[in-house]
């Protein structure tokens, strides 16, 4: 007995000398809400310089990138909020999760292992914060948040449903979005935590840029006398996102200031693609006159590139500053990342993830990711009056992407390589192809036990199950 005690006296002991001595890594997960991938003043493809906001001005934001390394494939896991954020927890697909609509009743499997809890098997000191939009129908404190808003959606940010005026035309209030509140209390909690001296996680997930359009008067004010582009010309929007990129700016100030870079990773990204058009309004897959989220194709409810190509960033010990890696990357990788970031391997995940650690790419010793599947699968089995009125599913293989649309049967295949705009469709020419990716998109999905196509919330009228209504396709006629 008296042995027994002295063994666990010393592998206590051992412990508290390894956590002294090789302290555990810090990690913060910005999540913006609606955050476009051309939408930022830098391009998250250096080796296309124009693809990016020739109106917008995000300073801050670009010099959070630059601190790391950018991804210039890089998606959500989803077109629509929620399930991407689900997908982020857990390291999974939202068709293997149960959820697919980012409104309404989903089949969402609630009994999964988060990241904080993950941290806390490996160190039982972690302080871990959520603070902002959850669009999780359960407590963060089952996944073990110590700090957090609750179940918060939409409204607290500022959301009006259905299609009124004000919600695209904008309107002033003291702290848009909460977008003040959200970075002093992430503030607050980075002190305390270098104070108590203990690791911590932090999701600060922003309820901007997500409509309703709210600013700040002195940052309209100021937007409102910048040149309008081509691509982007709404001064409220541009508003919104300059107290945004503002709100960062100062979070960074205070990062920097308690000297957290040492041993702190950092990941940005946004949970879909940003609005397509604003207005937003019934669309049935009709081209847009000019898409905000060029030069991909369309956006948010869409599984083209527009719809989940996202800004997607990490920054922090042994990631090269200012570098940019071109491998496609999703929000589920995440968890897996920060894992095996502090643990130093990925044994011990759950089961059935999707996602790979970027481990070994972050630090420059690969140029891949190993997942238990080398595809991206993304499934929207919706009818949506405001996207391509569609249900869909996509794949991608390297730079080869197959959308499959089940009820019409009709499929597109690009290389994204050549055409990231998606608009040269390969389908009829690589039939084998298509074939294949079909095959193998069948097949995970049946797997999981995907949803079958069904309608999606919408504040319109929805399409009609078995119907198609969408004109998406024309563009492709005669090519």
């Amino acid at each position: 007995m008296t042995q027994d005690i002295l063994r666990i006296f010393i592998f206590l002991v051992t412990m508290i000398h390894l956590q002294t001595a090789f302290p555990s890594p810090n990690f913060i997960v910005i999540l913006v809400d609606d955050l476009g991938w051309s939408s930022l003043s830098t391009s998250m493809n250096k080796k296309s310089p124009d693809a990016r906001s020739d109106y917008y001005k995000t300073p801050n934001i670009d010099a959070l990138i630059e601190m790391g390394m950018r991804f210039s494939n890089g998606y959500a896991a989803s077109p629509v909020c929620a399930p991407t954020r689900y997908s982020l927890q857990f390291g999974k697909t939202p068709a293997r999760i149960g959820i697919t609509r980012g409104l309404g009743p989903n089949n969402a499997e609630h009994d999964q292992v988060g990241i904080p809890q993950l941290l806390k098997r490996v160190d039982p000191r972690y302080r871990t914060a959520h603070l902002g939009k959850w669009h999780i129908d359960e407590d963060p404190s089952r996944y073990g948040y110590d700090l957090h808003d609750g179940i918060t959606k939409n409204k607290p940010g500022g959301f009006t449903q259905g299609n009124h005026k004000r919600q695209w035309t904008g309107y002033a209030e003291e702290d848009p979005k909460r977008m003040e509140s959200l970075t002093n209390r992430a503030i607050e909690f980075l002190r305390d935590s270098v104070t108590q001296e203990r690791p911590f996680f932090l999701q600060l997930s922003h309820y901007a840029v997500h409509s309703d359009i709210v600013f700040s008067d002195k940052s309209f004010d100021t937007t409102s006398t910048w040149l309008k582009g081509s691509l982007h010309s709404n001064a409220s929007y541009a508003a919104m996102l300059k107290d945004l990129d503002d709100s960062i700016g100062v979070f960074l100030q205070s990062f920097k200031h308690l000297d957290l870079s040492r041993n702190t990773y950092i990941f940005f990204t946004s949970d879909n693609g940003g609005m397509p058009i604003l207005p937003q309004k019934t669309n049935l897959g009709m081209p847009y006159k000019s898409g905000l989220n060029s030069p991909l194709l369309r956006g948010k409810w869409d599984l083209t590139e527009g719809g989940i190509r996202v800004p997607f960033a990490v920054i922090g010990p042994g990631v090269e500053e200012n570098s940019q890696v071109d491998t496609p990357v999703v929000t589920y990788d995440i968890l897996p990342t920060i894992y095996e970031l502090v643990s130093g391997s990925t044994d011990g995940l759950p089961e059935g993830l999707d996602g790979g650690s970027l481990v070994d790419l972050i630090t420059g010793k690969s140029g891949g990711v190993e997942r238990h599947s080398r595809y991206l699968v993304f499934h929207y089995p919706h009818y949506n009056r405001v996207g391509i009125n569609e249900p869909h599913s996509s794949i991608r293989d390297g730079n080869i992407k197959l959308i499959r649309f089940p009820v019409s049967q009709r499929n597109l295949l690009f290389d994204l390589g050549a055409d990231p705009g998606e608009r040269n469709n390969l389908a009829i020419k690589q039939k084998d192809l298509v074939d294949l990716l079909d095959s193998e998109l069948t097949n995970y999905l049946l797997s999981v036990g995907a949803a079958r196509p069904e309608e999606a919330f919408n504040w319109r009228t929805t399409g009609q199950s078995g119907r198609v209504r969408t004109h998406f396709f024309q563009r492709y006629e005669g090519k």
